[in-house]
């Protein structure tokens, strides 16, 4: 973030280490006067996490959000959906992620 001349710091909650190191970078670009988004968008599982990063961080700018079109995997994996209206996704607020794993599509895909 120093040396890197970033405008956006983006962070992936899969790739970080989770929440906890995700919050520590989050902190870390805003002592920097950095705005923070996610990178997460694959699954609606990365989503619904995604969702409540963002909303736990105080320089959150914006929510990368990316429609699949050429995979329908998301749509087995979970049995809650998130779609985009005027620009928002609501936050789940079901315990944990706010999402319910769909087992028999989680089956469908597993690989042994």
């Amino acid at each position: 973030m120093d040396k890197g001349k970033i405008d956006i710091v983006q962070v992936d909650l899969t790739r970080c280490g989770g929440f906890t190191e995700a919050r520590k970078i989050a902190s870390l670009a805003e002592d920097r006067g950095l705005p923070c988004v996610n990178h997460g968008f694959t699954t609606y599982i990365n989503i619904a996490a995604a969702l409540h990063f963002l909303n736990s961080i105080p320089n959150s700018f914006i929510m990368e959000y990316v429609a699949e079109e050429e995979t329908t995997l998301r749509d087995h994996l979970t049995r809650q959906s998130f779609v985009e209206k005027d620009g928002y996704v609501t936050v789940p607020e079901a315990p944990g992620l706010g999402v319910e794993l769909n087992e028999e599509g989680i089956q469908k895909f597993r690989v042994l």
